[in-house]
């Protein structure tokens, strides 16, 4: 993560080391402490928590497979999957906070691309979320593959569609091609409307529990919740 935040390696750069580590300390972004499964009770009472005393407003679960484990509602893995949805789909709307739920999909063939139904359990996750975002990887036979983010859902703005990726390897990031960015740019038309020029893509999934907050300063007290360090 430091090395995204630099845009760069610093061990290629030792001398810029603290100066970047000192202002990453200074984001306000926090982690829970999990490590492996854990129970849904526990993730959202620390969530509220966090809510409450660090003004939290996003918060990030990676992901939910691995919370699964510890579910005992029953033997049926999608029920308990539907109950761990709603208890997020409960919590954004109770405390004002985005929820951000990485579902890793199916396995599908190699030449078909992810849909909203690829989400194991669907219908529930699908329903519940405001927007759902698939990353696609199209592998091909000669080289690397091509990635893709695609919006296949998008409830309040209604708009869909496919973003080209590109990894750069220096930083550790994803971003816009350069030359795709050029064909992104708005086209008006002749009556001054905004036309979108659509792409396609292809397969993929998307991503440790993280929270994102305004600054608040840390409190040692509380174990639930520690501060990214050096």
């Amino acid at each position: 993560m430091l090395t995204q935040f630099a845009v760069g390696r610093l061990e290629e750069q030792l001398d810029k080391y603290d100066e970047w580590a000192d202002r990453f300390e200074d984001l306000p972004l926090y982690f829970m402490t999990f490590h492996g499964q854990q129970s849904i009770r526990t993730v959202i009472d620390t969530m509220q928590h966090a809510v409450y005393v660090y003004d939290i407003c996003h918060v990030v679960i990676d992901n939910l497979q691995f919370m699964m484990g510890h579910e005992q509602l029953s033997t049926d893995r999608i029920a308990a999957q539907d109950y761990i949805v709603g208890a997020f789909r409960k919590f954004a709307t109770d405390s004002s906070c985005h929820v951000t739920l990485v579902i890793h999909p199916r396995k599908e063939d190699d030449d078909k691309e992810l849909q909203t139904a690829s989400i194991f359990g669907s219908a529930k996750a699908s329903q519940e979320a405001d927007n759902v975002l698939i990353l696609q990887d199209r592998k091909l036979v000669t080289g690397p593959g091509k990635r893709y983010l695609q919006v296949s859902k998008n409830r309040f703005d209604g708009d869909v569609g496919v973003f080209p990726l590109e990894f750069n390897k220096s930083s550790l990031t994803f971003s816009i091609p350069p030359k795709s960015k050029a064909r992104l740019k708005k086209i008006k038309d002749d009556n001054g409307l905004v036309a979108k020029k659509p792409s396609s893509g292809k397969k993929g999934a998307m991503p440790q529990i993280s929270e994102t907050c305004s600054n608040q300063a840390h409190n040692p007290n509380q174990p639930d919740l520690s501060k990214p360090s050096r």
